[in-house]
């Protein structure tokens, strides 16, 4: 019975409003969601050690921007930057959130997810180094 309870349970998504050239993540800050972009657009960006910026990505409704968090420990730390580059509607999608819904799907999207999961962690431990 507990089962169908969980299987039943509703996850309600948090929407929020950015106006243009709100920085919404920063690089370095604790990582805990990711966003869904429902309307606006958005830069990713990473700072250069000579202050410049290195433009990643602008992305727009139906994209997503710090993902990472999803897949990563409580640890983790942001790699990016990310700002409204005009007024934007976000929806939030926290580790928790996502991980309900993973632990709810078809055991072949989980497997398929968490498969792609690992190769990005070893890929990104890799590419650090030693």
């Amino acid at each position: 019975m507990e089962k169908n309870k969980n299987k039943n349970k509703r996850i309600i998504l948090e929407r929020r409003f950015y106006t243009k050239g709100t920085v919404i993540i920063e690089e370095g800050e604790q990582a805990f969601c990711a966003y869904l972009v429902q309307s606006g657009s958005v830069l990713v960006y990473k700072k250069k050690s000579d202050g410049k910026i290195a433009e990643i990505a602008t992305l727009g409704p139906g994209q997503i921007c710090g993902e990472m968090a999803l897949i990563q420990d409580e640890t983790s730390r942001r790699t990016a930057s990310v700002k409204a580059l005009s007024d934007c509607n976000l929806i939030v999608i926290t580790r928790t959130a996502f991980e309900d819904k993973l632990e709810n799907c078809d055991p072949t999207i989980k497997a398929i997810v968490e498969m792609l999961v690992d190769r990005i962690k070893n890929m990104t431990t890799n590419a650090a180094g030693p």
